[in-house]
């Protein structure tokens, strides 16, 4: 039954892909420069600092970005783009965080990304849920729509789709409004993750993301062995 669900989900991208509008949106792991699908926020009092390179790409070759974790319902960060020189920055909101035992999802507003090879900003809302079949085996299932600044006329779907197959490798697509995205991270150990892409289903590409947690440890209760 698990696999009849994947198979859906992935025609699904596929459909939409037809519907496509001519930006890229901030579910691109290229514009957003963290070389992932998204769909969740940061930890409190975490930094991301993360990179991707696309060597053989037509516009830009890589994108660096920095994010922080200031609450559990806002995260922030800039970021730059390497060939088109352009910063970008982000804010993400959750104003509704998901019930992980239920099926409501979580939602996310937000700004952020650049157009591949320029440098508008968008804004968006999406919906987030995940779910837990097996001990190693989840899946994370993202959608919303985004508009450019300022030209708000213009609607596009965005959509992600992240399996994690085992505690540390996750496949995962996603659609930034035109293009499919492809990609494979591995947490090789709890700070780092390394990852490679097929951006816009043609461009290879690697990332590599750092990540610290400055929140203090939860004191162990009495008794807590």
């Amino acid at each position: 039954m698990h696999k009849v669900h994947i198979m859906f989900l992935l025609m699904l991208f596929t459909t939409i892909n037809t519907l496509y509008s001519q930006e890229c949106g901030p579910s691109c792991p290229v514009c957003s420069g963290t070389g992932e699908s998204g769909g969740t926020l940061l930890s409190p009092k975490s930094l991301l600092i993360s990179g991707i390179a696309i060597p053989t790409s037509d516009e830009d070759k890589g994108v660096v970005n920095l994010r922080y974790g200031v609450t559990k319902w806002l995260d922030i960060g800039a970021g730059y783009t390497i060939n088109t020189k352009k910063p970008l920055w982000s804010l993400r909101v959750s104003p509704l965080s998901e019930n992980e035992d239920g099926w409501r999802p979580g939602v996310i507003l937000g700004t952020g990304s650049v157009q591949t090879g320029g440098n508008d900003q968008s804004v968006f809302a999406q919906l987030t849920k995940s779910w837990e079949f097996s001990e190693g085996f989840a899946m994370r299932v993202s959608g919303g729509v985004a508009s450019l600044i300022p030209d708000f006329n213009k609607i596009y779907g965005v959509a992600g789709l992240t399996l994690t197959v085992t505690e540390r490798v996750s496949p995962f697509v996603s659609f930034d409004g035109k293009n499919l995205h492809f990609g494979l991270a591995w947490i090789p150990v709890d700070w780092m993750t390394i990852g490679g892409l097929l951006v816009e289903s043609k461009y290879a590409a690697v990332s590599l993301g750092f990540r610290w947690s400055f929140a203090k440890p939860e004191a162990e209760s009495p008794g807590t062995i």
